[in-house]
């Protein structure tokens, strides 16, 4: 029995698909390219973006047409859509389903269509968020915040060290919420490096409402990568308060600063919404500022997409769809720009990349502090982790 897999969205979305994966190949089921006759098309749908939503009904619709027998997982906004023949609110329930009227018969499989597992693996740990951010549709798709057991984290991560993953990214929708017992997020970690020899640990996305002091300590430990997702959404305070988001720019930047106060090149990766009802040209040039300020190697820029049931969605004035795309086209160009300044303060510097493809005679890979890098070299460096001296011509800016 084929099935083919298709990721739409965040982390967390891969980290359930990959642990679906593992557990129906472990089963019996045959893991495919999509669009290869597969008997079965899981799509693990994204709804926080109109446009994410429309992509997962395209690619439903498409699936159906192949002729595969559609299930939907994630976070699925348009759940009356015909083609869709089951819902998996949980990979539990898929899994159950599938053993209930599907056999995994995998006589006469033709293995060249079978999916390669990738480099780095995702984790899932948490689920769901407490948060009602004005523009963010996600905790009505997903739920209060839920945690993952810690000795199910730690079974994963360890199934995961004899399948020689040399690093694994721990997800979820707010992880910075985890809470198993009296375990936190740090707590969580600490176990993580006692009893897992992985090499390298990134985390997901975090919230800075809940970064705390144990969090950044615990960073001195080299297993774990210098390198934060922190959600920004706006580097402007007065959009920031419309967004529902808890914090300031100054106690955003102080984290900044009291991480960098202990790794100094510590690397920031963030998200950015421009044309947030109310943004003024003054706010969006704060914006600019503060991302000058912070030194992020990567900003990820997306024009607001009013969501329904979100208090965003009838707020006043909104922004003009043109006025949206021309401040996402500049914010990009700054973005790059600062990310390149960024870079330049680890040329000639050695650092350890972990290479994962290869492509036009070129390996490519990252660094601990996710800087994308490539390498000419005729070896397979393919899941190996090599010193390599940093220069202008093997950085890549993504």
């Amino acid at each position: 029995m084929k099935i083919s897999y298709l990721t739409f969205g965040c982390k967390l979305n891969q980290a359930e698909t990959d642990s679906l994966r593992r557990e129906l190949t472990k089963s019996g089921y045959l893991a495919v390219n999509f669009g290869t006759n597969e008997e079965i098309c899981i799509i693990r749908a994204c709804g926080v973006t109109c446009n994410a939503s429309y992509t997962t009904r395209e690619h439903v619709r498409r699936a159906k047409r192949n002729g595969a027998y559609v299930i939907v997982a994630g976070c699925l906004e348009n759940k009356e859509l015909t083609e869709i023949d089951f819902i998996g609110q949980t990979n539990e329930l898929i899994i159950k389903h599938l053993k209930e009227h599907f056999n995994p018969n995998n006589e006469n499989i033709h293995t060249e269509n079978i999916v390669i597992d990738k480099t780095r693996a995702f984790v899932k740990i948490q689920t769901g968020c407490n948060f009602q951010c004005a523009y963010c549709i996600i905790p009505s798709l997903r739920g209060k915040s839920i945690s993952v057991e810690k000795e199910k984290i730690i079974a994963e991560l360890k199934f995961l060290e004899t399948e020689g993953y040399q690093e694994v990214i721990l997800t979820g929708v707010n992880i910075c919420s985890y809470k198993y017992g009296n375990l936190t997020l740090a707590g969580l970690l600490k176990e993580i490096l006692k009893q897992t020899s992985i090499p390298r640990f990134r985390l997901g996305s975090l919230d800075p409402r809940l970064i705390d002091n144990d969090l950044i300590k615990i960073y001195k430990n080299p297993r774990l990568m210098p390198h934060w997702h922190l959600s920004l959404q706006s580097g402007s305070d007065n959009v920031l308060k419309l967004m529902r988001r808890g914090y300031t720019t100054d106690q955003y930047a102080k984290i900044v600063d009291k991480v960098r106060t202990l790794y100094p090149q510590f690397s920031f990766t963030t998200d950015i919404i421009v044309g947030f009802p109310g943004e003024t040209d003054q706010n969006f040039l704060e914006t600019i500022a503060f991302i000058k300020k912070i030194k992020f190697a990567k900003v990820h820029v997306f024009p607001f997409s009013p969501r329904r049931d979100t208090p965003a969605q009838n707020m006043k004035p909104q922004v003009q769809d043109k006025t949206k795309t021309e401040r996402v086209k500049i914010l990009n160009t700054k973005a790059k720009l600062i990310a390149k300044n960024f870079y330049k303060e680890f040329i000639n510097q050695n650092k350890e990349i972990l290479f994962e493809q290869k492509k036009s005679g070129y390996w490519f890979g990252y660094s601990p502090e996710y800087i994308r890098i490539k390498l000419k070299s005729t070896k397979n460096l393919h899941n190996n982790i090599v010193l390599v001296k940093i220069t202008n011509r093997n950085i890549v800016i993504e």
